[in-house]
């Protein structure tokens, strides 16, 4: 039974050293998982489980020329004091795949890329700070970083999105839900693409914050208004009723109908036989219509924060006016004309009768 034993924990520690310098651990739920691939090496880890941890909850690195770390996590991650998800390359590629939400005490998604290295995130679920950013992204030297989030992004203090780029680097992050965060949906120093490198958004809708009175949606990291920037900004187009409703001058692209702040769209939509249009709504709540234009066609402006979402309603046709008698008779609210209408028909009821029997009599 010793011999047994002592088998079984040299296997077990043969295993450990071999996780340790191949540089993959994965630890227990309220570890969390740590996944580095060094130069030249490739390293792939799923975790079939939720993840949770009192530090960073789950760390993705690729450090070195032809370093490659990707994990799958099916399940939530969650971390109570440090970062949900760190995913970082430096000259190789790391990526996370995650098939459920993040919440973490500080930055939901931490994501770096240097010297060409190459970073992935994708979400199917929502991403929630309770401190620092959402989001929190950095590309320099020819980095890119790409984050794909399913949900909504949401930071408790400071802002959704946090995004950075050097000498080249590039940032495409892509929400299908609300950005929203307490100081600033979006904080980032690019203004037009090229400037420092190139950072793309495309989201649904960005919650709008006020400052001095100005309405706006991102910042720049001297906290002034990043109107170039707000401006570049690609607002998802929801379409609730696509059977219906399609965006004529648009075309479809990864994530459906995109447009700019301000842009004007027309609206084309096509009523089924047997109904009527009632309401065409552009609102979440539905609340606001539509307006026609004079040529006939319906139109909506992409409002600053996004948020477009058409939907209608629709009403059966009528069969037809409804035909009335000619004459149907006194309101019975009036008694004057009830009573007047009942002693003619008496009248008339006796006078037929009356004649009835004369006509006996005379036979």
């Amino acid at each position: 039974m010793r011999n047994n034993f002592k088998t079984c924990a040299r296997i077990l520690l043969y295993l450990t050293l071999i996780l340790i310098l191949s540089g993959v651990y994965v630890f227990a739920d309220d570890e969390g998982v740590k996944v580095v691939a060094t130069e030249g090496q490739e390293e792939t880890v799923t975790v079939n489980k939720d993840v949770s941890s009192k530090g960073d909850a789950v760390i993705v690195k690729a450090e070195g020329e032809g370093s490659s770390a990707e994990v799958t996590v099916n399940g939530d991650i969650e971390s109570d004091e440090g970062h949900g998800a760190v995913v970082s390359a430096d000259e190789g590629s790391a990526s996370l795949s995650v098939n459920g939400d993040i919440e973490a005490d500080e930055d939901g998604i931490d994501a770096k890329a240097y010297n060409g290295g190459s970073v992935i995130v994708d979400v199917e679920g929502d991403v929630e700070s309770d401190e620092d950013g959402g989001i929190d992204a950095a590309a320099s030297d020819g980095g890119s970083v790409d984050i794909t989030v399913d949900g909504d992004v949401t930071s408790e203090e400071e802002s959704g999105l946090d995004l950075k780029v050097s000498n080249g680097g590039s940032i495409d992050v892509a929400v299908t839900g609300t950005v929203s965060g307490k100081q600033s949906g979006i904080i980032t120093n690019a203004e037009t693409p090229g400037c420092d490198g190139d950072v793309t958004v495309t989201v649904w809708k960005i919650k709008v914050n006020e400052k001095d009175g100005k309405k706006f949606v991102a910042l720049d990291y001297n906290g002034k208004i990043n109107r170039k920037f707000e401006k570049t900004i690609n607002y998802i187009i929801k379409i609730k009723d696509p059977r219906y409703i399609s965006l004529p001058n648009l075309k479809k692209g990864k994530f459906g109908y995109t447009a700019h702040e301000g842009d004007v769209l027309l609206v084309r939509v096509d009523v089924p036989d047997g109904y009527d249009l009632d309401h065409l709504y552009w609102d979440e709540d539905k609340e606001l219509e539509l307006i026609r234009g004079k040529d006939g066609n319906y139109y909506v402006e992409v409002p600053l924060g996004g948020g477009v979402i058409l939907s209608l309603d629709l009403d059966e046709e009528d069969d037809g006016p409804v035909v009335k008698a000619a004459y149907a008779g006194p309101a019975t609210g009036d008694k004057e004309e009830l009573m007047l209408w009942i002693a003619i028909m008496l009248t008339a009821f006796g006078l037929f009768i009356k004649t009835i029997k004369c006509r006996i009599a005379c036979e």
